[in-house]
């Protein structure tokens, strides 16, 4: 088999993993409702053909369902954010659930499985990484603005650096909350895509949640290797081919349209942190330097209704019926 056979087969699966068809005649009799039937489950009660007595295999097959070890496994769907991300998504938005491990369960289980690693590797108490920051270049920033904008930005110690270096122990927590800011960018960016237009919040949703579960991936990597660089580009490639994927547009208009989907989860992070330390402020009666950070909560909210509109005027198709464009 020569490369270019095997890199077709692989897209072949990429686009199609699961072979659903059912070819045994076989009858089954359902020891739930008592029916006999012909396929993989009863039609009259739903229990899956060739279950009976409790044996050994029942014990394992119970604990390993608590893990994902079972059929729409957890380390497939792992494999599949891997080498189908994108594909995956849209299956799953679209109602094909047995394609993947139940997302929200997943996640829940690689936060767990994350923690575990953090105390295992030392990234929590600092044996592994220095003052066991992961992220230290924001605070870098940090520490740069103030010490250039001094009387604009409060001492390193204050408020909001402590927000933002509890931000920085946490990418896990982080990764979560700037994601959850991409859903409503993502919904209007990508709306006229090729592929899944018009796709729904609650969609956009577990579009995010599979994301996180990308995220939370890479973070487990970082913490066992510690090749940042490596994991950022990686995490790079990974989200770049999860959107050209889930929405069709070819490499630059994914691209473009993926950078100012960031840049507007990073507005309304930035806003949502002012509104945090203005309160602070507030709350110790510092009225004038709040006013400050209240300020700028109407200039991010403008910049992200700037952004969104001309994304949205370029992405829309110029006439009724045209087909969009994948730049």
């Amino acid at each position: 088999m020569n490369v270019k056979t095997a890199y077709q087969k692989f897209r072949r699966w990429q686009l199609n993993p699961f072979d659903h068809e059912f070819t045994s005649r076989q009858t089954n009799h359902c020891c739930n409702c008592g029916h006999d039937f012909v396929g993989n489950y009863c039609p009259y009660c739903s229990q899956k053909s060739g279950l009976g007595r409790i044996t050994w295999h029942s014990v394992w097959h119970s604990i390993a369902e608590v893990w994902g070890m079972h059929s729409r496994s957890l380390p497939f769907t792992l494999l599949q954010l891997f080498l189908r991300p994108g594909y995956v998504i849209s299956d799953y938005i679209n109602g094909k659930r047995q394609v993947s491990f139940p997302p929200i369960k997943m996640l829940v289980l690689l936060g767990v499985l994350g923690v575990i690693v953090d105390f295992l590797t030392g990234a929590i108490y600092g044996m592994v990484y220095s003052n066991g920051e992961k992220m230290n270049y924001v605070i870098d920033v940090f520490n740069w603005l103030n010490v250039h904008l001094r009387g604009i930005f409060p001492p390193p110690g204050d408020y909001l650096s402590r927000v933002l270096q509890w931000l920085n122990t946490h990418p896990d927590v982080f990764s979560l909350i700037l994601l959850s800011f991409l859903i409503i960018p993502v919904y209007c960016i990508f709306r006229f895509a090729p592929r899944n237009p018009r796709h729904t919040l609650p969609q956009g949703f577990f579009i995010q949640v599979f994301s996180t579960a990308i995220f939370l991936m890479m973070n487990m990597l970082y913490d066992t290797t510690s090749m940042g660089w490596l994991v950022v580009g990686l995490s790079s490639v990974l989200i770049f081919f999860t959107y050209k994927q889930l929405f069709g547009y070819g490499t630059w208009g994914t691209l473009w349209r993926l950078v100012m989907a960031f840049v507007c989860a990073f507005t309304l992070l930035t806003a949502m942190l002012n509104i945090n330390y203005g309160v602070h402020l507030v709350d110790h009666d510092r009225i004038d330097d709040a006013s400050g950070f209240f300020l700028n909560i109407p200039i991010a909210f403008a910049l992200l209704v700037i952004i969104l509109i001309a994304c949205y005027l370029i992405s829309k198709p110029k006439a009724k019926g045209a087909v969009v464009s994948s730049f």
